[in-house]
């Protein structure tokens, strides 16, 4: 008996109610057709037996001929997961891979916001820029989307479109520090923030269609579930407007008189904006898990729905190839080498290719690809704390990419050919003749010593980071309990010493090294090959991790920890919902 058995019959999702019948079956029939089976707000089949189905009074019709003439027009999301539902991933939306290309763009952007200002304001701004991106954007749509699917009719495809627009626009305008720091004198602040606020809307509007509209599925846990979506979305978007009129104020008012008096905004630093769209990022998760954990009440199946854990997997895979692929274009797309540092640059390239190739091969060989073994399935709190760490993990990334370019940017003609180092990347996006950007706005000139070293602190934080996030990820999908138990032997609770000093002080030992590494290091080359050996004896600790804590010992540790709690929930949930009010 599978554990969606314990669930009654007429409350399972219309397209996985027939256990003979799996997800995938029904993704091969289009969405209108799958539409005029099933009426809002009814969850039982429809079959040749009409007159037996169920009215909702919230439904915007009544008959399913509605469906049929309304198809192309309009037509309801629906819900993809029911609590104790098998998890099957959907097939491939290619929507989502044309969505993800903006992405790559949006990386390479934000990598030049580093590369242009290689100092802790340039930090600041990049960490500001790449988490609302991707909490506003990416994060947003994939949660939503792991949890209802968006019907293919001209309404949403057109707000889809809309949402691309919005983001297209903000990922145009990440521009340099230096620019957007000059809200006054420049538009990029202001349109980056226009983007950010219409793409949130957008996602707000959609969160509405389920709360107040319609949607096939649970009707009455799924508007519940929109409503709790609403409330942090809102303080969110709050957030985001703020920053949006604070920056219409300083590009639209830079020469307005203020209190009276004359007073221009040209030429002038302000942070503000920036300081609330980082805000609004560090504050998301938080109201997201008073939302979902705090505040829930412990009734969380009855006022939630469940995300397709199989599709949200997939969708962080593919976030975290696009950001290993602005790793690769950094190191691909660079100006002209210097005749007199070839074997430098070259040896300095293909280290960074073979190490960002086994960056790759780190984080997919240590996430489990099933959904029983993942942080999102184990708990709300350690779904949590996945998320929070890729986010770092992604941010990390990119500084690891750009680092690679600003080391082979030293064996260039840009600076290896001239004996006076001057003003440290000045140019953007290409040489004197070919930058976008004009010559006024450029970063404080280093000598060559001080420009590796900034360049080598970037890199090494950015390395350590990673190492840490995949560390802390792994610790989310295995939890703590399971982790310390990992470091027993089952038969008699003794230490695995042996196996503690080859896999856990190694890394930490790993670890340590790369955060002070530039501290004495700061040659280009030996800073690319050190680090190199470093990701290589992170894959070989990891190999000795399979060796010494096999994957089948977590995994019955996890049995033994929540099969039993799983199955015991199943059965309350099957008799809540029996005695569940229906709206």
């Amino acid at each position: 008996m599978t554990s969606s058995s314990f669930l009654p019959e007429q409350h399972r999702h219309p397209a996985i109610q027939q256990e003979h019948r799996p997800w995938h079956y029904h993704l091969g029939t289009t969405t209108s057709s799958r539409i005029n089976k099933h009426k809002v707000g009814n969850i039982s089949t429809s079959s040749s037996s009409s007159k037996q189905e169920c009215q909702s009074p919230s439904s915007p019709s009544s008959s399913t001929s509605a469906y049929s003439s309304s198809s192309w027009f309009y037509l309801p999301p629906i819900q993809r997961q029911k609590w104790g539902d098998q998890q099957i991933r959907p097939h491939v939306n290619w929507g989502d891979l044309f969505f993800d290309l903006f992405y790559v763009a949006a990386a390479y952007n934000l990598a030049t916001v580093i590369k242009t200002d290689p100092t802790w304001k340039g930090v600041f701004y990049f960490l500001s820029l790449f988490g609302s991106v991707f909490a506003s954007f990416w994060q947003s749509k994939m949660i939503h989307e792991s949890r209802f699917e968006l019907p293919d009719d001209i309404i949403h495809r057109l707000l889809e479109v809309i949402q691309l627009c919005a983001l297209a626009t903000s990922v145009l305008h990440i521009r340099p520090v230096e620019y957007m720091s000059h809200g006054a004198d420049h538009p990029d602040l202001f349109m980056y923030c226009l983007g950010l606020v219409l793409g949130s809307w957008i996602h707000i509007l959609l969160l509405c269609e389920i709360r107040f509209v319609w949607v096939v599925g649970q009707e009455h846990v799924a508007k519940r579930a929109a409503g709790r979506d609403l409330r942090h979305h809102g303080v969110s978007f709050a957030l985001q407007v703020a920053a949006l009129v604070y920056a219409a104020w300083l590009y639209y008012g830079g020469d307005n008189k203020i209190g009276g008096e004359e007073r221009s905004f040209l030429g002038e630093e302000y942070h503000a904006p920036v300081v609330l769209l980082l805000l609004n990022w560090a504050m998301k998760p938080i109201a997201m898990y008073m939302v979902y954990v705090v505040c829930s009440g412990g009734d969380i199946k009855h006022k939630s729905v469940p995300m397709n854990i199989d599709f949200a997997i997939h969708r962080y895979g593919e976030w975290t190839m696009l950001i290993l692929g602005e790793s690769i274009l950094s190191l691909l797309i660079v100006n002209d080498i210097s005749r007199k540092n070839e074997a430098e640059y070259y040896f300095t390239f293909y280290l960074g290719i073979v190490s960002v190739t086994l960056l790759q091969f780190l984080y997919f060989k240590s996430q489990p690809h099933d959904a029983d073994h993942h942080a999102l399935r184990r708990t709300r709190t350690s779904g949590f704390v996945f998320t929070i760490w890729l986010q770092i993990y992604s941010a990390a990334l990119i500084i690891v990419g750009v680092s690679y370019k600003m080391l082979l940017t030293e064996y260039t003609s840009e600076y290896a050919d001239k004996e006076e180092n001057q003003v440290v990347y000045a140019q953007v996006g290409g040489g004197s003749n070919t930058s976008s950007y004009p010559k006024q706005y450029t970063v404080p000139s280093y000598s060559t010593q001080e420009r590796r070293q900034r360049i080598a602190n970037l890199y090494c934080f950015g390395l350590a980071t990673v190492f840490l996030s995949l560390d802390m990820m792994n610790v989310a999908h295995t939890g703590l309990k399971i982790t310390s138990n990992r470091c027993h032997y089952p038969e008699n609770g003794k230490f695995r010493i042996k196996a503690l000093a080859l896999v856990v002080v190694s890394r930490v030992v790993i670890l340590g090294f790369v955060l002070t590494l530039s501290q004495y290091v700061t040659d280009p080359e030996f800073i690319a090959l050190i680090g190199f050996g470093t990701i290589v004896m992170q894959v070989m600790v990891r190999f000795l991790g399979y060796v010494y804590f096999p994957s089948e010992l977590i995994h019955d540790m996890e049995e033994k920890e929540f099969h039993q709690e799983s199955i015991e929930e199943e059965k309350s949930t099957a008799a809540a919902w029996e005695d569940s009010p229906r709206a």
